[in-house]
C-alpha cells in the first residue's frame, strides 16, 4: 500500500472519504479495486489461490508496480495488466492470456526486473499441465517453436493434453508450430 505523502493531518481524513466512496460506489458497479487487487483476484479465482498465495501474488504485483514506475515503464506495466484483466481467460484451472504476449514483451522491454512476475507461456503450461494431473511444459527458453506449443497447450482441454488424437485442433495446433523450430516436447 503506498503512503499519502504531504497531507498531514488530513491524511486520516482523505483515507477515511476514499474508502467511503468506495462504499458508495461499490453497489453501483463502480468498485474501487485497483489494477493489481484485479490482476490477482483473475488468477487466483481461475486457479484457487490460498489466502498466502493471494497475498504472495499481491505483494510481487506491488513490487513490480513500484519498479516500473521507477524504472519509468509505468505505462507498459499498465497496458500487461489491463490486458490480463480484460482479455484473459480461465479454461481448466488455467488462466490464459495469450493475446498479451505482446504487452508482456513491451514490459519486460522497458524493465526486465518489474516484469518478473510474469510467467512465460511454458511456465503457464507447465502449471496447467499440472494442474491437469500430468507432467511437461516449462521448456527453457520458451521461444518459437516451445512457445507456440504452449500456447496451443494452454488452449486444449485437460483430457486433449492427457490424449491427443489425430486432427484435432490442439494436435493440429503443435503439428503447425512444429515448422516454428521447437527444441523441446511441450505438446503430444
Amino acid at each position: 500500500m503506498r503512503k499519502t505523502r504531504g497531507l498531514g493531518p488530513f491524511r486520516g481524513f482523505v483515507t477515511a472519504a476514499l474508502a467511503g466512496l468506495c462504499v458508495v460506489l461499490a453497489p453501483l458497479g463502480g468498485g474501487c479495486q485497483s489494477d493489481t487487487a484485479s490482476y490477482c483476484a483473475s488468477r487466483c479465482d481461475c486457479q484457487g489461490c490460498s489466502e498466502r498465495e493471494t497475498e504472495d501474488c499481491t505483494d510481487d504485483v506491488e513490487d513490480a508496480e513500484r519498479l516500473a514506475e521507477h524504472d519509468g515503464c509505468a505505462a507498459e506495466y499498465s497496458n500487461f495488466i489491463t490486458c490480463y484483466v480484460d482479455e484473459g481467460t480461465c479454461t481448466n484451472g488455467a488462466f490464459i492470456t495469450s493475446s498479451c504476449a505482446a504487452a508482456a514483451d513491451a514490459l519486460r522491454g522497458c524493465s526486465n526486473r518489474s516484469a518478473a512476475f510474469i510467467k512465460t507461456a511454458c511456465q503457464e503450461e507447465r502449471a496447467k499441465r499440472e494442474s491437469c494431473g500430468l507432467n511437461g511444459g516449462g521448456a527453457s527458453p520458451c521461444t518459437g517453436g516451445d512457445e507456440c506449443a504452449a500456447y496451443c497447450a494452454l488452449s486444449a482441454s485437460c483430457d486433449d493434453l492427457s490424449n491427443p488424437q489425430p486432427d484435432t485442433p490442439y494436435v493440429n495446433c503443435v503439428v503447425a508450430c512444429s515448422n516454428s523450430g521447437s527444441s523441446s516436447g511441450g505438446g503430444p
